[in-house]
This record gives C-alpha cells, structure tokens and sequence, in this order.
C-alpha cells in the first residue's frame, strides 16, 4: 500500500474516532498496521482508544510502540504521560509529560495533565505554574480552570 492510502485510512480511521465510533477506528488504525506497521500514528491511535476504552496498560503498549518508531514525538509522549497518571504511574507519568512539554511547551493539555499528576502525587505548589500556563492558552476551557482551583486550595490558596 503506498504512502497517500495509509494517510488516507487514517484521516478515516481519526474521523470515526472523533464521532465516537471507536470499534470503526480501530478497524482502520489494524488495516493500516497490518499494510505498514511501521506507521507510529496508527500505534499511537490505539492507544488513545485504549485509554477511552479505561485500558492503560493496554494504552501504554500501543504508546510503547509508536514511541520505538518515533521517540521524540512530542504527541506520543504527552500520551504516554496521560496513560502513565491513569495507571497510577505518577511520578514516570511526570517524566513523561516533561519530556512532551521540552518539545513542545505550549501544548495547553499537556500542561494541565502534568499539573493534575504533580498535584495527585502531594506537590500542589509546583502544579499551579504549568496550570496558570495551560489556562493562559485556553482560558475558555473550563478543565484548566478546575484543576488549578484544586491546586491552589489543596496548596492553601
């Protein structure tokens, strides 16, 4: 399968993921594997579903995955972050979305989620700055908003 047929089944396989219809994604995402296995998207994909589905360890080796393909996906990582904090793997899920945000320190959820990981390990002053930055790049999102009202009032604030 060339190139243009693999992007073209996952632009599918990510849509049906956005409408919710995770079993018609994950059909796309396998096809695509099963053509280029290569293909760190397709992996990381699964994942995500994974994680939707209340899977983390099954998200954490699809993310593994996408990771040995393309280690310094700013993407991946912050996945893996996110996947770490829902296995209850605080402080490499802390590591992980550190590692995110050196390559890419804008991402807004990505800063909230380490925010949410530094305040449920007990250190809730040092999750207010990555929250006041997460909530500057999307002040109307409620989520930010949320988690650094908790960690300001779990830090004393």
């Amino acid at each position: 399968m060339t190139r243009p047929d693999v992007l073209a089944l996952l632009r599918e396989g990510a849509e049906r993921h956005r409408r919710g219809d995770l079993a018609g994604a994950e059909r796309l995402y396998r096809q695509v594997l099963k053509r280029r296995p290569d293909t760190p998207d397709a992996h990381n994909l699964l994942g995500v579903l994974a994680r939707q589905r209340g899977d983390p360890e099954g998200a954490l080796r699809h993310i593994a995955r996408a990771l040995a393909l393309a280690p310094e996906a700013p993407l991946f990582l912050a996945n893996r972050g996110a996947a770490l904090a829902e296995a209850g793997r605080l402080d490499e899920a802390v590591l992980s979305l550190r590692a995110a945000l050196a390559r890419q320190p804008e991402d807004a959820v990505t800063l909230r989620n380490l925010g949410q990981a530094l305040s449920a390990l007990g250190d809730p002053a040092a999750a207010i700055a990555p929250l006041e930055a997460a909530t500057a790049l999307q002040p109307d999102a409620p989520e930010p908003w949320l988690a650094l009202a908790h960690a300001r009032r779990e830090a004393g604030d």
